[in-house]
Order: structure tokens, then sequence, then C-alpha cells
């Protein structure tokens, strides 16, 4: 798509690929204690994107769509040799990237692993400096980032209102991590994700008390434990 892509990774690529999506705004660099983890890097092929728009991946073109976006997370896969299905973490934007690339690469994915993330469109407010932000010439007096960000999210909510027929079509194993005291992303995304994921699906839904939205610097534990819990189940 004319797009160069970044992304970091380590481990190795002979073993199941652990891709890690960023929220927005973000950058690969986000999941960096990840890619450093020795026990992962021994059972995984661990990569991390910027995703597009952002950092090496065409800073401030922005992508607003998800299935798109989606594409270029899975394009990443032919760097591994192990022929196997990725698990994906996505924490906040980064989770309907995720469900997305499941639901258009239903072959390649295997596991989810959905961190305070945003799902459901009734949830998605729209706020009036929202659009302000995007009026020209306000759109060009904000950094990159946060102009990407505010793009993305103002065509959040149909993006995701096209992805609702398809949530159930989704057969990778999923496990859902959200903090109750997210001032960010509404835990209210969870009870969408039970309501529209197969409950066949579900291995676990992980709810924290007085955790916020920042679950892989508060609490990255939370993630590598649901890691190991989503290899368990393959």
């Amino acid at each position: 798509r004319h797009r160069q892509v970044r992304y970091a990774w380590s481990g190795d690529v002979q073993k199941r690929p652990l891709i890690f999506v960023h929220g927005s705004p973000g950058s690969w660099e986000g999941w960096t204690q990840f890619l450093l983890n020795k026990k992962l890097q021994e059972s995984f092929h661990l990569i991390a994107i910027d995703r597009p728009g952002y950092g090496g991946s065409g800073d401030g073109k922005t992508e607003p769509s998800l299935s798109r976006a989606a594409d270029e997370v899975m394009s990443l896969l032919k760097y591994n040799k192990s022929h196997l299905p990725a698990f994906l973490v996505g924490h906040s934007y980064g989770g309907p990237v995720i469900a997305k690339a499941a639901m258009d690469h239903d072959q390649k994915v295997a596991g989810l692993i959905f961190v305070s993330s945003s799902v459901d469109p009734l949830l998605e407010k729209t706020k009036w400096y929202q659009y302000v932000a995007g009026w020209w010439p306000v759109r060009h007096l904000i950094p990159t980032a946060l102009r990407v960000c505010n793009e993305e999210i103002l065509a959040l909510k149909e993006e995701l209102q096209d992805m609702v027929p398809s949530w159930s079509k989704i057969r990778a194993k999923s496990i859902i991590i959200q903090g109750e005291e997210d001032d960010l992303v509404p835990k209210e995304n969870v009870d969408f994700l039970k309501a529209n994921l197969r409950a066949d699906v579900v291995l676990q839904v992980v709810m924290v008390p007085d955790l916020n939205h920042f679950v892989p610097w508060k609490s990255p534990n939370l993630i590598t434990d649901a890691i190991e819990k989503m290899a368990q189940a393959h």
C-alpha cells in the first residue's frame, strides 16, 4: 500500500508469532519490556509494530480503516518461519485492530488478548473539541501523533458499527483484561465482548479493581499471565 512499516522483533522466528498492537496514540516502543522478556523470547517470535500513521509507519498519514490497519499487522507474519497462527495482543485502539485481523484472517490467528479495548460503537462518544481539532488550520497546529489519534477516533464509531455482525465469526481463543478505574475506555466494553464473542472462545475475563487504562505499564504481569494461559490452551 506504498507505506513503509516499522516493527521490532525478538525471540525465535521458528516459534509461534506473538504480535503486540499499541493504542492511539502510541508506538512499538510501548511493548519494549515484553520484547525483552527472556521467558517470552524462548517461547515465541515476539513482534511489535508502529501502527499505520505512527512513528516509522508513515508518520502523520492516518489510516482510519481498521481493515487496512489489520492487514498491515498481519503482513508481518511473512517474517515468521513457524507457519503457526499468531497470538495477538491489542491495547486500547489496538483491540479492534486485532479483532478485525481475526475476522479477516481467520486461519492466521489463534488467540486474542484484549487489553482495555474500545470495541463497543455505542460507547464511542465524540466530543466537540475533537471536531474542532479536525478543522483547518487547527489540525496543523497540534502535534502529529495527536492529530492522527483524533482522526482515527473520529472514524472509529462507524468502523466498529460495521464490525458488529462479524464478532460471532471469530474462532480465535480470547482473553479480556480491563481495569475497573479506566477513565479512557469504559469498562462496559467488556460487556460488549462477552455478549458478542462466542462463549466457547472466551478463555478468561480479568476485571481488576483500582487499575486504570495503562495496564501494559502498571500491571504487565496480567498480560504475561494471559499469554501463558493462551499458550496452555493451544
